[in-house]
């Protein structure tokens, strides 16, 4: 009963985390009295197996539990396996850090794979301390040289707004593909220096759809819309993230009819960034009709109701003045649709203030708020 072979078979049959766990419960009662090395193996076998399911959030809780009951592991690969299952949510970038950490105090060597997810995760926190620690550590254990860790040193310091450390990386790369050009081009765009990301951009050889998309987002946050235009026309793979760049961008100059024109260029159905995007231009430049027919038409079509399109929407109704509109608005906050409690104070605060707020007009039949009552002004 407790050979080897019939561990096995019991883990190899278990096809889901529920059957895991009860595996789990088994390997705990028969290895109680096998010797320490054979509990180490199973039990990393049965995390390895945990961790391929960790699609949801519970399902990685439980493989961190799992992994704490094997103190003083050994297995570099096992550590590793954590850390990446760790990297890919959002919410565990600080515990990817912190199992990197342990590994290191636990005297575990790491791998190119090691060092690569937890730079990844220094440059998406950022955390910049941390990531230079790596570094050196990348340094001692002669993987300078490895093409993969070099790319997420350079996408670390990229991200992190370092762009004397990436570019130094960069310049020291013998063999630099598609992926360290951009990552290089995107660090430069990230903060404005937009003549050295173009510089690069025309440059480089292979490009591929995050390159475009770096260069047309970093424009369109300069404010240069003539030029992100004259990208964005020739760019063949356009995603929410252009789109995105391009409807803020012709915002930030007030610029509504280019704006709406990139929108009405995206295939059906527009993404919720986008909608919110659009949204957001309405209510910045005084289309508060407009931004609330936009709310309700995201509402109707099911589509998530970001942060940005609930503050578009609240500062739309404020303008309105329309009261109905905001108990609307209050009851989908309190419905929890998009979870933050920032939005249902704003419009807290802008229902106070439509009693003591008056507006003129402004432009084209447009409302803009000034102190008093409420009054007319002559059209341009």
């Amino acid at each position: 009963m407790e050979s080897k072979h019939y561990l096995m078979q019991l883990l190899n049959a278990a096809k889901t985390i529920d059957h895991l766990k009860q595996t789990h419960a088994l390997f705990l009662k028969l290895l109680r009295q096998q010797p320490p090395h054979h509990y180490h193996y199973f039990m990393g076998r049965l995390l390895h197996q945990v961790l391929r399911c960790t699609g949801e959030k519970t399902n990685l809780c439980y493989a961190h539990q799992l992994f704490d009951t094997m103190p003083n592991c050994p297995s570099s690969f096992l550590w590793t396996s954590l850390i990446r299952a760790l990297l890919s949510h959002q919410a565990h970038l600080h515990h990817c850090i912190s199992t990197y950490s342990r590994m290191h105090q636990n005297g575990v060597l790491p791998s190119g794979f090691t060092f690569s997810s937890i730079l990844s995760a220094c440059g998406r926190v950022p955390a910049l301390f941390e990531g230079k620690q790596v570094h050196a550590r990348v340094m001692q254990s002669g993987f300078h040289g490895n093409k993969i860790v070099q790319t997420a040193l350079l996408d670390m310091y990229a991200k992190s707004g370092c762009i004397s450390d990436a570019r130094a990386v960069f310049d020291g790369m013998d063999d630099r593909d598609v992926v360290a050009w951009t990552a290089m081009v995107c660090g430069y765009a990230k903060v404005g220096m937009m003549v050295d990301a173009q510089w690069l951009f025309d440059k480089m050889g292979e490009r591929n759809s995050f390159t475009w998309t770096a260069m047309v987002a970093g424009y369109a946050n300069c404010e240069d819309m003539k030029t992100a235009k004259k990208l964005y026309d020739v760019m063949n793979d356009k995603n929410e993230v252009t789109w995105v760049a391009m409807i803020a961008g012709y915002g930030k100059l007030g610029n509504v009819r280019e704006a709406r024109r990139v929108f009405d260029g995206i295939p059906v159905p527009q993404g919720a960034s986008a909608c919110a995007a659009m949204l957001a231009c309405y209510a910045q430049h005084g289309y508060a009709k407009e931004a609330i027919d936009m709310y309700e038409k995201m509402r109707e079509a099911k589509i998530k109701i970001t942060e940005v399109a609930m503050v578009g929407a609240i500062s739309a109704c404020a303008q309105l003045r329309d009261i109905r509109m905001s108990n609307t608005l209050t009851g989908h906050l309190e419905e929890g649709c998009c979870g933050k409690s920032f939005c249902y104070l704003l419009l807290l605060f802008c229902q106070f203030r439509s009693y003591k707020v008056g507006w003129v007009v402004k432009g084209e039949g447009r409302k803009k708020k000034v102190a008093g009552s409420i009054t007319h002004a002559n059209k341009n």
